[in-house]
């Protein structure tokens, strides 16, 4: 087995978030809102990751990462969610091999989410993934958990669910909830994947002449298609396409009104580099 495959097999069986170290940006949008508060939408993304920490020995393995991220809505005809949104965090990722055919996982994440004015213990979160996985003798898995992602534009525990095989000598597949991913190896320095995911957010904001914090909930999935291109050295470009569904942005206004809009169906775009040691 060459370098990529090593690397896409050990990247897609990961059964929570997985950090790619390095650089995104992501644009969404504009469109119109198909209901709700506004006229027209659309958003922009940027994300940094780095690593921190990686320790393994035969049954036990611990990584811990840097994360933040920016988020800019512009949203018009209203005064909700104007501003820059900041998720400051650190992933840690926990795995505990029991046996031959059984595996146990760890994701939590806290971190800040905030306008940079809103810093308090509201402004406090943490994202948890819990996963049982089951080796099946024929090759790949079945696992069964529970979910806590601020993704989904809150903080709801969810049941997780998935299954991953080897469906031809050169696509692997991850099929479940919340994350289905399918990837395929072209060359050792190309591979293009299909993904599905929410891509939601939580964060707190203070607003002009209201007191205390308000809520920014941000509820979105994204379908996009794309690939990785070895580059140089650890160095890998990524490119993805896609839309977005089942869009909902809650936020409260210069008068301490909520208001909820609800952009329609539309195109996002992902472009970044990823570092790989």
């Amino acid at each position: 087995m060459g370098p990529l495959r090593t690397t896409v097999a050990a990247l897609l069986v990961m059964p929570f978030t997985v950090w790619a170290n390095g650089l995104l940006v992501t644009a969404e949008g504009p469109g119109s809102p198909d209901g709700g508060a506004g006229t027209e939408f659309s958003s922009s993304h940027i994300s940094l990751t780095l690593p921190l920490e990686n320790k393994s020995n035969r049954r036990e393995s611990v990584r811990s990462y840097v994360h933040l991220d920016q988020t800019t809505f512009d949203l018009q005809g209203t005064t909700a969610a104007q501003g820059e949104y900041f998720w400051l965090s650190m992933p840690l990722q926990y795995t505990q091999r029991r046996d031959r055919h059984t595996e146990f996982l760890i994701h939590f994440e806290p971190g800040l989410m905030t306008d940079l004015n809103a810093i308090d213990s509201d402004a406090v979160g943490a994202n948890i993934e819990l996963y049982g996985r089951r080796y099946r003798r024929g090759g790949g898995f079945w696992q069964f958990g529970l979910v806590v992602d601020r993704a989904f534009g809150d903080f709801k525990p969810r049941p997780a669910v998935a299954a991953s095989w080897q469906a031809t000598k050169a696509t692997q597949v991850l099929l479940g909830f919340p994350r289905t991913k399918i990837t395929t190896q072209w060359s050792s320095a190309l591979s293009s994947f299909l993904h599905i995911r929410p891509a939601g957010g939580v964060w707190r904001e203070e607003i002009s002449g209201q007191s205390g914090s308000h809520s920014v909930n941000n509820r979105t999935w994204r379908i996009g298609v794309g690939g990785e291109f070895h580059w140089r050295k650890q160095l890998w470009l990524t490119a993805e396409f896609g839309q977005t569904r089942l869009r909902t942005i809650e936020a409260t206004d210069s008068t301490g009104a909520t208001q909820t809009s609800r952009p329609g169906d539309d195109t996002f775009t992902r472009f970044g580099i990823n570092f790989r040691f």
